[in-house]
This record gives structure tokens, sequence and C-alpha cells, in this order.
């Protein structure tokens, strides 16, 4: 008989694929898993159990679908949404605040994509316009279409079909020559563009007064000739001349003209020229002011929104932007998002412009306001201009989402692109944007997550997770599998990706079958450990927010018949009373507490208590109440869980060669954990044994359990067999923290 030594001083691999049994040259193999199950690996290399969850609110819609969406005002004001059937309830701190309705059902919650600037959200969906989710105050909300200033469009028309407006503002009736509309291009927004009839004004000054008035938008410039002295204004009115107010001033005393330039980004507003305490110069060869305003800006681009269709030749708008004349024009643009042809399915901010990609109509084509300018996607060739640009491919690359880095990060159906400038501290303008494949694994319709120079994404069958980076050594990206190791984990379909970043760097992945995956991942340090976590309950959305000191997960979970909202508690606690291991829980504090309330979410069901840092018999819930067996201040009434942690079999290399399939036995087995009361350990199948007391009788009687700091040491007395299986395991609501384990292995002859 040969006896070994071994020791597994890490965890951090995760749970492996049952594949990788037999594999113990891969060097993830020591430190990983057989079963992980309701624990988390730290980057450390230890094994926690995962804290429990607390219920925080029964969503509405009597277990219909929700979908729960941070709104993070600042890292101390954040608020929780849950998005369900045509409403939106609002959390902070785990209280109600207020309800706004919603356009969404719960079929399009899925599908719904967002991001935030300070207190307004936006949240797009293919199938609805842009929508924004304002905070106003500090309990008022508002839900609400976004408002164009100029909209994204599709191409010019190319045809002869023109379009005849009855009137330039106001609520008018659109002609056209031919079938272009449909019902559902109610609330479209179009086009229509007019050559300008005027564009300057060239007026001489012989005394004081005012010269006539254009519409100006975008560049414009104002030169004066001559010998003449006064004070000459340029004049803005915004009302259609009703009022006028002084926007430019110059003078001059004979010897002076003026060469001016400016750019005016309001629409439908008029300028004109004033001149006062004019007095006419007697010398020079112009005795006079002649003056030459000019908006070199031949066309003027009006917006219509479409309020009703009455046949194909015929709708009804309402003007956004004021037309230039009422003539028929075939200058115009058919609005690029609407009911008949999609709305965009993606959304992200990149260089202070709001990024848009992906419609029915156009699902490969891109869409980036101006700079700062997020209501408006007007064209043109200014640096601040919008862009709107189609990836080019020999497939059609649905865009299924956009992701803010270095370079706006484009995951499509087919492969992943990056667009930025073409230099890389060049700023994005409409002159200077290029688009370039990057890789070719596809992804799946599911937000990314960034993880400083990361970007984690879903492949295109929700099978593997991939990581999107610059490669140094390449001078390319790669994406690798995170999964590879663990392609077990993600057998059912990923079907939501949240991140949390503290403590712990960690990717929650809401499975289809309705489990938890969750990533340890520290690129780094080169830490990817998947784990599976059981709520016993089907998990129907995550989502993550900031917190004070740590990021606070959330979670819809059905569970006894209805639908609930839970907030995983804390990772770290200071007394065993603070400690949350049972899920869907209540935490009652007073004083000489014999019975907790509230627990009507759990009528019927088992539960655990932890009563002041220590474990009383499970109740049955009744009437929402459960009884204790000794008075407390402080209790926690939960469901109960098993965490599971299983190493792989171990496997050494000796001098009789390996002990791969060899019967061999655990003699001694030694186990250190930190911060544990109570759970158990057994070898093969041997019984469970615990391996730390939960009696008082070796702590002070009058003082709570404290968890204790140690290393455990056991004779399993297991009989022999070709695999070393060790299972550590907790049932109570109590805390179990493994970082190594030891064991003496004894072969067979």
């Amino acid at each position: 008989m040969m006896a070994f030594f071994s020791v597994v001083n890490s965890f951090n691999a995760g749970e492996l694929s049952p594949k990788m049994q037999g594999r113990p040259d891969v060097s993830q193999y020591a430190h990983g898993c057989r079963k992980l199950r309701n624990n988390l690996v730290t980057p450390y290399g230890t094994a926690e159990r995962r804290p429990g969850t607390i219920f925080v609110a029964a969503a509405s819609g009597n277990g219909a679908a929700v979908r729960l969406i941070p709104f993070v005002f600042s890292s101390r004001v954040t608020y929780l949404c849950e998005f369900g059937n045509l409403y939106i309830k609002i959390y902070r701190n785990d209280s109600f605040v207020v309800q706004v309705s919603s356009p969404y059902s719960s079929s399009d919650l899925g599908d719904l994509r967002w991001v935030q600037s300070a207190d307004v959200m936006f949240i797009c969906h293919p199938l609805h316009p842009i929508y924004e989710l304002k905070r106003t105050a500090e309990t008022v909300f508002t839900m609400s279409e976004m408002e164009m200033t100029y909209p994204a469009v599709l191409d010019d028309n190319l045809t002869d079909t023109t379009i005849t407006p009855s009137a330039r503002d106001g609520n008018i009736t659109l002609t056209a020559s031919a079938d272009i509309f449909n019902a559902l291009h109610v609330g479209s927004y179009w086009d229509i563009v007019y050559t300008r009839i005027e564009n300057d004004i060239d007026f001489d000054f012989h005394a004081d007064g005012v010269s006539g008035s254009i519409e100006v938008f975008g560049y414009w410039d104002l030169t004066t000739h001559g010998t003449w002295t006064g004070t000459l204004k340029i004049q803005r009115s915004f009302d259609d001349g009703a009022t006028w107010s002084d926007y430019r001033t110059y003078t001059s005393a004979n010897d002076q003209n003026v060469s001016s330039s400016g750019t005016e980004e309001a629409a439908n507003v008029l300028y004109r020229l004033s001149m006062s305490d004019y007095i006419q110069s007697s010398t020079g060869t112009i005795r006079y002011c002649e003056c030459l305003f000019s908006n070199p800006d031949y066309e003027t681009v009006g917006v219509v929104r479409i309020t009703s269709v009455t046949s194909a030749t015929v709708a009804a708008a309402t003007v956004i932007q004021k037309l230039g004349d009422t003539a028929a024009t075939k200058e115009w643009n058919e609005g690029a998002w609407s009911d008949y042809r999609g709305y965009p399915r993606a959304i992200a901010f990149f260089e202070e412009r709001l990024a848009f990609g992906g419609t029915e109509h156009q699902p490969n084509s891109l869409w980036l306001s101006r700079t700062n300018d997020w209501n408006s996607f007007k064209l043109g060739d200014l640096d601040d201009d919008a862009i709107s640009l189609t990836l080019c491919s020999d497939t059609v690359n649905e865009i299924q989402w956009l992701c803010q880095h270095d370079s706006l990060i484009i995951g499509t159906t087919d492969s992943e692109w990056t667009l930025s400038a073409s230099g890389s501290e060049d700023p994005l303008t409409p002159s200077n944007v290029k688009a370039r494949p990057r890789s070719v694994f596809g992804s799946a319709p599911i937000a990314a997550r960034k993880v400083g120079d990361v970007v984690l994404f879903v492949q295109r069958q929700g099978r593997k997770v991939r990581e999107f980076l610059y490669s140094w050594e390449k001078n390319g990206y790669t994406s690798a599998d995170l999964t590879e190791l663990a392609e077990h984990i993600s057998a059912s379909g990923i079907a939501e990706i949240v991140l949390q970043q503290q403590p712990d760097t960690l990717l929650w992945c809401r499975l289809k079958n309705g489990t938890i995956a969750v990533l340890t991942y520290e690129r780094d340090q080169q830490v990817v450990g998947w784990q599976i976590l059981d709520l016993g309950g089907e998990v129907t959305s995550l989502a993550v927010m900031p917190g004070s000191e740590e990021d606070l997960v959330y979670a819809s979970v059905l569970r006894n018949g209805a639908l609930l909202i839970e907030r995983f508690a804390p990772r770290s606690w200071d007394a065993l009373a603070d400690a949350v291991y049972s899920d869907s829980a209540v935490i009652a504090e007073g004083e000489n507490l014999t019975r907790v309330s509230g627990l009507g979410h759990l009528e019927g069901m088992s539960v655990q208590i932890l009563a002041d840092g220590a474990e009383q018999d499970p109740k049955t819930v009744t009437g929402g109440v459960v009884t204790l067996d000794e008075p407390a201040q402080k209790v926690c009434v939960g469901v109960g869980f098993e965490s599971l942690l299983s190493p792989m079999p171990i496997e050494l290399d000796g001098q009789g060669g390996s002990t791969m399939l060899r019967k061999k036995t655990i003699s001694e087995l030694l186990v250190r954990v930190y911060g544990s009361i109570g759970g158990e350990i057994r070898v093969g199948e041997g019984g469970w044994r615990e391996i730390i007391s939960r009696s008082v009788t070796e702590d002070d009687v009058n003082s709570a359990i404290v968890p204790k700091d140690e290393v455990i040491q056991t004779n399993p007395a297991a009989g022999y067999g070709r695999e070393t299986l060790i299972e550590i395991r907790q049932t109570g609501p109590l805390p179990l923290n493994v970082s190594s384990l030891s064991a003496t292995v004894e072969i067979a002859e």
C-alpha cells in the first residue's frame, strides 16, 4: 500500500464540466470542482456559502412576467424599477415609491434595452418608439415618448412621387402623388425639403431703420462695405417676427466695417439687420453702409409627424419644424423608425452621442445623434452633425447590442464590430467614421457588459459567454470562450446577464431553466470560475445596483405560486445575528419577540429560523406567522437551501505511476474553514459528519455562537474506490466557508 498527501488550496476554477474528470493534466483541474452549488468562489480561491435573499415585495400582475431594471441617479440615489404589464413600479431602499404607466406589455419585457444619463433613462424596443423615464423629483417619475427635433430618416426619395403640404405650420394635410402612406405610419416623423427662395439680406442703410428678414438655420456670415458711422445689430425673432431681440452688435466711426459669422442651431428663427445712431459720411467711395447677410444653406428641412392616415395618398400631420413652402416637392425622406419600419433594438452612448442600432427594416444600420443633442439625428457635414451608416458585409448582420468602450462595440448575429474615428486620438465626425469587423462568433440578443478593458457577451446560440478584448500580442481583437471548461453550466441557455463589481467581479447569468449561473471573473489574476445558484423557484429577472459597501443584486423569483422580488443579502456581516442564509427571508427586530409575521408570501411552506444567531427548529408558516421556540431580539425567517462543494476527484502521479482509475481511499482529511458554523462532510458513499458543532457547550452560554476559523480533522473511514469523491454541504441557516482541503490518499497494491 502506498500513501500520498494531496492539497487542494483553491477552488476558483469553479465547477468544471463532467468531461474534465479524466483530465488532471489541465491546470484548472487542481482548482476546479465536480459540483459547486449555492457557493461563490472568490478570486483568492476560497468557496463561500452564498448569502440568502431578503423579501422585498410581491410583484404585481398575479405572477405575470416582470423585468427588473436599475435606475441609478448617483451612487447614493438609486431606484429599482419593476417593469410589468403596462406599468412600472419604482422602489427605493426596498420601499415602494410610485407607479407609472408604461407602453410595454409582458411579452415586450425581454427585449427592452436602456441607457441612462443623470435623471433620464432612454429605453428602446423593436416594436415601440423610444421612451424616456424621467425623475423630476425624489418621488416623481414620468414616462413619455422621446420627442425628436430632427428624426432619423431613410435615404432620399429618388422617385417622381411628390408630397404637397397644405400649410407650413400647425396641423396640416399631406397629399402624395402616388401611394406611399400606410396606417402603421401614424406616429412617424418625415422630413420635407425645399430649396430656399431667399437665403440672404442685401440691404443698404442710408439712415436708421431695419432690413427685411429671412429664416436662418446653420452657418451664416455678415459683411459690410462703405464709410459710415452708427450701430449695426443682428436681431433674432423666435415667434415668427412678433418680437425681436438683439443678438450681435457692431459699431463704426467712418473707417470700420464688419466681417462676422456664426451658427444658428435652433429652427424657425428669423434674422434681420437694424441700424441706429446713423451718420452718413461725406467721404469715401461708398458713402453709406452696404450690408450682405448670407445663410448659405440653400435647403430648409421641415419636419412633420403623421397623426392619421386617410388613404395611401393622404395623411394628416403636425409640423415639428416649420416647412419652407407649400408647393409639391420630390425632396422628402420617410422616417427610419415607425410601426411600419420597426424601431431600434440596441442603444448606447458614445462620444457624447446617443446611438441606436438595428430595426426590422434596416437590421444592420446605425444612427448616432448630433453631439450633445440627443433628440436630433439631422445629417450634415459639420463635425457635430448626426451620423448614419450601414455595416457592410456578405451577410445581413442584424445588430443585437451596442456597448460603449474606447470604440463603440457592436454585436451582430454573425460577427462583432468596432466603430470609431479613423485615428485612435481623433474625434468621431461624419467624415471620420469607420466600422470594422473584429471577430466572427455572432451574438445573442442579450445586452453585453463591460468589465474594465473587456466586453463580455453571449454568443448567438445562448450557450457561451465570450470576452471581447484587444490583444497586443496578436495586434487585434480576440473573443475567448469563458465556458470552454464548463459547457454544461449553460445547457438550458442563457437568457440575461448582469454584472456585480463589488465585493468581487461576478457575472450573473439567468438561465432559461430558472436557475442562476455565476461567473467569478478576475482577468488580471486569470480567474474564471463558474457556479450554479438554485433559489428554489424560477428566477425570471436579475438586476444589479450600487450599494454603500457592495453592489446589490435583485431577482424576481416565481415561488409558492407568486412572483416575488428578492434582494441577495450582504456577503459580509459583523455578528451571526445579522447573517442571512435562507431565501425570501423576513427580518424582524424587537424586544422579546415570540412570533414573526409578514410571511404571507411563504404561506404553508417550511421555513428555517435564525434567532439572535442561534438556529431554532423549522416551522410551517400559518396565517403569515411563525411562533418562535424561544424569545429573541433579532430573527431571520426564510426558506432553507443546500450549498454543496465537491472538488474534482484527487488524482496524483508518483513513483508507482498515476493513481487514475486505481483503487484508493482517503484515510485522513483536513478541512480549513473560516467564519463557519455547522456544515457536514462525507467521502464516497460514507455517512455525513458535522464539521463544526452548532452546540453552545464550548461557548459561554450567555453569548451567541461565534463562527469558527479552524482546521478540522476527520477520518472518513471510507472504503476503497476508483475515485475519491469529497462532498461538503450546509443545509442550515448558517455560514460555511472553505479555503482548502488536505487529504491522505492510500493506494491499494
